[in-house]
């Protein structure tokens, strides 16, 4: 591989995606956290207003309101993942860093005599971040557990009823 072209890889795809690992890593950070310290304050002054002995009207539905929206706010936090996404893109982010300096260093396989360095680079990088794809989204490991695998209670499995089976027709 040239080295405009091994140049261009680093500019358009490497650099490029750490960045964006980086930051979508830290917009996820800080959504989860602000979600949290939401759901902190409120769940903690639903029971303090509720155990007020203010009998007024507007105060009951304020109490009932404040409780509505601790249960949305768990929900979008249970929905949208920003942990889970926080925690895959941080790993991401942090596992593609250092690559650039083990190439640079000829640290690790890149040392080694006789190796294509640019073209390792670009294998490593990639299952790096095939690794991560491959991971999205965070809720489909838990659709494929529970999906063609699991058995139901007749003891077959979902993909037996879409006629997927291992058997070969002799």
């Amino acid at each position: 591989m040239d080295s405009k072209s091994f140049q261009e890889y680093l500019d358009k795809r490497y650099y490029d995606q750490l960045n964006y690992y980086e930051k979508s890593s830290d917009r996820n950070q800080k959504r989860y956290k602000n979600f949290q310290w939401i759901l902190i304050i409120l769940s903690a002054l639903t029971p303090v207003l509720a155990a007020m002995d203010l009998n007024s009207f507007p105060f009951n539905y304020l109490v009932i309101i404040i409780s509505a929206l601790v249960a949305i706010l768990t929900t979008g936090l249970k929905t949208f993942q920003y942990q889970e996404l926080w925690a895959n893109y941080r790993t991401t982010c942090e596992q593609l860093k250092p690559e650039i300096h083990y190439y640079n260093f000829n640290v690790g396989p890149y040392g080694a005599s006789g190796v294509d360095k640019e073209a390792l680079f670009i294998s490593r990088v990639e299952t790096i971040l095939d690794k991560e794809h491959q991971s999205w989204p965070p809720a489909k490991k838990n659709g494929d557990e529970q999906g063609l695998g699991e058995k139901g209670k007749n003891g077959s499995t979902a993909a037996d009823s879409f006629g997927a089976t291992d058997e070969v027709e002799s």
